[in-house]
């Protein structure tokens, strides 16, 4: 069996969890020590101080290793969003601030109740439906109007960049807990312009402590594009795209057909 695999009622297709691959388990372990390094190093010279470290490397954890365990995961979480707050309040950045604590703390809260998989990796394959669209963009318009008057109105710098990388963030957060492919197109969006965000904070406030938040997220970005060729490539876009909903047992019964199709086809 190349993966193990657990049935979700609302999905078209059910899922796979496919077990990471050598190189992959690799490009993980490199990029964290590469990034680690970089934030470290940026320490011991005495640029910044511990927490954006600390944020830094705990924040890939969490991001890069899911699945370390629910009450781990959520930990890391808490202590993440608690460390970003208190730096976006220093740098009067309210929107990205409010989100991590409003948002993701919640968020995260409920991702370690749905229990997603029993593997390594989880597959992102939800469609996102016709209704939800429409429903998903009045909730991004609606969460781009509050985050503005509240920006606005607490004296926010740079509102604009502020304001749309955390409703991108929300919403790729959101997508995330759903399981919906999408989730990768509003993530990259949202990395990128945090990024961009918090390189001319650290322009403007000659800050080390927002370079450390841009290696952060700049981490994430690399980890997420990766990760999403991983996916493309996997046998669960050739062989699960089903449109008919069906029961846990025809689930079953067409996943192991398919797995077996799929390991004659390759010598397995």
């Amino acid at each position: 069996m190349i993966g193990e695999y657990r049935f979700f009622q609302e999905f078209f297709d059910g899922q796979i969890v496919k077990q990471e691959t050598d190189s992959y388990k690799m490009f993980k372990i490199l990029l964290f020590s590469i990034f680690s390094v970089a934030g470290i190093f940026m320490t011991l010279m005495g640029w910044c101080s511990i927490l954006p470290l600390i944020m830094l490397e705990v924040g890939m954890i969490w991001n890069f290793y899911s699945g370390l365990g629910r009450k781990i995961s959520y930990l890391f979480c808490i202590l993440v969003s608690f460390i970003y707050f208190y730096i976006c309040s220093k740098y009067a950045i309210y929107a990205n601030a409010l989100i991590y604590i409003a948002c993701y703390i919640p968020f995260q809260l409920i991702a370690t109740g749905k229990d997603y998989s029993e593997g390594e990796f989880v597959q992102i394959r939800k469609k996102i439906t016709d209704l939800n669209k429409i429903l998903f963009v009045v909730f991004f318009v609606i969460l781009v109007v509050f985050l503005s008057l509240m920006s606005y109105d607490f004296g926010s710098r740079f509102i604009v960049l502020d304001v749309l990388s955390a409703s991108l963030l929300v919403c790729s957060a959101l997508l995330r807990n759903e399981r919906y492919l999408e989730y990768y197109i509003f993530r990259i969006f949202a990395l990128a312009l945090s990024i961009s965000l918090w390189i001319i904070a650290a322009l403007e406030y000659n800050s080390v402590e927002c370079a450390m938040i841009v290696l952060m997220y700049l981490s994430y970005l690399l980890y997420d594009v990766v990760t999403f060729i991983f996916q493309s490539k996997t046998y669960v876009n050739q062989y699960m795209l089903v449109v008919e909903k069906h029961t846990k047992q025809e689930n079953e019964k067409l996943i192991n057909e398919k797995l077996k199709k799929y390991n004659s086809e390759n010598g397995r």
